[in-house]
């Protein structure tokens, strides 16, 4: 069984971790590889990883709402899905 690749973090200024946490246990229990990324995390760093790693999905944890990707993901030419976990 192939094991696919998640990238997971935190967006832009928002430092709470508490939702990133939980979206990485659940993943990795799931049987995904999980890439964390932690918090403060930019739009550049997040497309840069799953380019890296070849990852299928983005999913990014935010409490207050920074939990916007725009089109840097067209733009570095990676169609991966985001997913929004809201806390």
């Amino acid at each position: 069984m192939t094991q696919h690749t998640v990238i997971t973090g935190v967006i832009g200024s928002d430092a709470h971790i508490v939702g990133e946490w939980t979206m990485r246990h659940a993943l990795r229990e799931a049987g995904f590889n999980v890439v964390s990324l932690g918090a403060l995390v930019s739009q550049e760093e997040f497309v840069k990883a799953a380019i890296e790693t070849n990852a299928g999905a983005i999913m990014i944890s935010t409490i207050y709402g920074q939990g916007r990707i725009d089109a840097t993901l067209d733009a570095a030419g990676h169609n991966s899905a985001a997913a929004f976990h809201r806390v």
